[in-house]
């Protein structure tokens, strides 16, 4: 070799080294990929003047996924974005399925270019020569081609610069790989593969910022699985995933590619719809959204289940113009339409707010009810349903707020549950009704009601025995009320506090039984020792059939079980002559007795001998003929 040959290669190894160099610095300056290609395409070029330079990726599924040609029209490359790679797919998609150098020196005869041939004769490249890029361990990730505009080969000088090239892309795509894999463990939901939070917040401004640009509104729908938590439970944690899987399919089959999905945790989704122009198409999405997923979602072992969605919006501008706020409404307008009881989707507005903050407000109020001795109890007597006689009383709390008045515990009890004050309110029950049912004739049995939180509560059962302990009340006298969503969530931990209670002596009644998730399976998760009949059903049990119908399917299977039945709600002397019939054990209601201070019931509470002179009493003062006052039981 001439020494001019010689000194020309060196300046050619010495600019191919720079030039590595320079794409290797771009890589560790974390440039996106697509940029360090484009600077490597344009410096090959420039060493090879009679070229143009592509660069494609190779993605998991097999397809070409252009990286960069600056000297290519994007129209171009375009038409093979996506293309799947084979042996008869250009040069480059014959390198990349070959793993090996493909070179064309004519593409209008080469059959490899039969389908692509027209458009790169359009644009005058007649020649292309492919080399596979290779990872460490040998698989294909990308191709880098040389076009020519003359049917000719490579030249020595065009495949050293292809050679240098190609390992260095080799490193940039390998690094790009890795970088995109942690990028998508730190913003992927592992689960269903949408976004998480972190990606959200990413995300987000970008979204904004183009709606800013367009004066285009941004929806935010907060989207929660309604009743997920109890199929969880019944049906397993496995099956529970596969739902959230197709619910998340679902989702992302419904968006648009500028929107943002992302699943927050548990079964809630949140979407972020952008070019959506006027508040009709947002609730159209919703609309969509809510059919798509009601439908049936298929689980394992061909197990089919129906869901349900609730659906809280929020919009930028009016509701707000950054993620939190937009988060916090859309959530505020998700409780709106989970309190009502039924699947629905709404839109946040201001009133909502003022909802909000009245609950905060009653949460702050229900925490300091019983130590500014705001609350009391009243009792309700439960008498044998053939002789009438008072068999016990269901301790029943009350609320007197200074300001509202009386206040139901339909309404406060949530409350205290939702701000962790029931803890301490369940405790002052306990401790008022077992102080006075010591006072109590030792025959009279004292029913407490027992919240999901309270059983929940590994501490629960110890606080029952050692109030039963400060008191002296005999534990058989105690019988602690559970409502049957207690089983829907915490299963195990609700399971253990029972079977503690019936160790210490106290009985479990199951209380409005039949209205919950499922009555047969409650009462086979746990030996009950009595069932109560909703008040719902005692109250239409005369004239409705249904009604009747399931009160007495309630007594047959107590019968069946060996269990007493207790009907609440017994108002009428029809009601209770039909319980009677039926062979009903005990009784409740206001034809019984209304829930009252426990000085209304003196006489029947009050020790044996002063129960004795208060009837001798009562007798002398009664008109000849008439019965002596007792409870109001035919």
């Amino acid at each position: 070799m001439s020494s001019r040959k010689r000194s020309e290669s060196r300046k050619v190894d010495e600019r191919l080294r720079d030039l590595q160099q320079d794409v290797l610095v771009a890589v560790a300056s974390g440039a996106p990929l697509p940029s360090v290609m484009t600077l490597l395409c344009k410096r090959a070029e420039t060493l090879a003047k009679d070229a143009v330079c592509s660069i494609i990726r190779v993605d998991a599924a097999g397809c070409l996924r252009p990286l960069a040609g600056p000297s290519l029209p994007q129209e171009y490359t375009d038409k093979i974005d996506g293309v799947a790679i084979g042996p008869m797919i250009g040069s480059c998609g014959s390198a990349a399925f070959l793993g090996e150098p493909v070179e064309v020196t004519n593409v209008k005869t080469d059959p490899r270019w039969r389908d692509y041939k027209d458009a790169a004769l359009a644009l005058g490249l007649k020649a292309c020569w492919s080399s596979p890029i290779k990872s460490h361990d040998g698989r294909v990730v990308g191709t880098f081609a040389f076009y020519f505009k003359t049917a000719r080969r490579a030249s020595k000088l065009e495949k050293r610069i292809v050679e240098s090239c190609t390992h260095v892309c080799s490193l940039a795509i390998e690094h790009w790989e890795a970088h995109d894999h942690i990028r998508k463990l730190a913003f992927t939901d592992p689960l269903t593969g949408l976004g998480n939070r972190a990606y959200l917040a990413e995300a987000f401004p970008e979204i904004l910022a183009r709606a800013k640009e367009r004066q285009e509104p941004v929806a935010v729908l907060f989207v929660d699985i309604d009743g997920f938590r109890m199929l969880n439970e019944a049906q397993g944690h496995k099956n529970g995933d596969l739902l959230l899987r197709s619910v998340a399919d679902r989702i992302r089959k419904l968006a648009k590619s500028q929107d943002a999905i992302a699943r927050l945790g548990s079964d809630e989704f949140l979407i972020v719809c952008a070019g959506r122009k006027h508040r009709a198409e947002i609730e159209a999405v919703a609309i969509e959204l809510s059919a798509a997923l009601a439908g049936r979602h298929a689980l394992e072992s061909g197990l089919e289940v129906k869901a349900v969605a609730s659906i809280g919006i929020a919009c930028y501008p009016e509701n707000g113009d950054d993620l939190q706020s937009l988060l916090g409404h859309a959530d505020t307008a998700l409780r709106r339409v989970k309190a009502s009881g039924r699947a629905d989707y709404a839109f946040y507005t201001a009133h909502m707010d003022a909802e909000k903050l009245a609950q905060r407000a009653l949460e702050r109020d229900v925490s300091t009810a019983a130590m500014t001795g705001q609350l009391s109890v009243v009792y309700q007597p439960q008498a044998d349903a053939a002789t009438g006689a008072i068999q016990g009383f269901e301790a029943l709390l009350r609320w007197q707020h200074p300001i509202h008045g009386f206040v139901s515990p339909m309404i406060f009890i949530p409350a205290a549950e939702a701000c962790g004050a029931i803890e301490d309110i369940g405790a002052f029950v306990l401790r008022e009704a077992l102080a006075q049912a010591a006072k109590w004739p030792r025959h009279l049995r004292v029913a407490v009601n027992a919240s999901s939180a309270q059983i929940i509560c590994p501490s629960f059962a110890k606080l029952v025995e050692d109030t039963l302990a400060a008191t002296g009340v005999d534990p058989r006298r105690l019988e602690i009320e559970v409502t049957e969503s207690l089983f829907i969530y915490e299963t195990d931990a609700a399971l253990a506090t029972l079977r503690r209670l019936k160790e210490i002596g106290v009985s479990v009644a199951i209380d409005d039984f039949g209205t919950g998730y499922s009555s047969l399976s409650t009462l086979r998760s746990f030996p009950f020792d009595r069932i109560k009949i909703d008040r719902s059903f005692v109250f239409d049990m005369v004239t409705n059939g249904d009604a009747a119908a399931i009160v007495t399917s309630i007594l047959g299977l107590g019968r069946a079980l060996g269990r007493p039945v207790v009907a609440e709600g017994v108002e009428t002397e029809e009601q209770l002559e039909q319980l009677r019939s039926q062979g009903c054990s005990h009784v409740q209601g206001y034809l019984i007795g209304k829930p009252l201070p426990i000085e209304s019931y003196a006489d029947l509470v009050a020790p044996k001998t002063k129960r004795r002179a208060a009837s001798a009493t009562k007798r002398a003062g009664a008109p000849k003929g008439s019965a002596a006052a007792g409870p109001a039981v035919a």
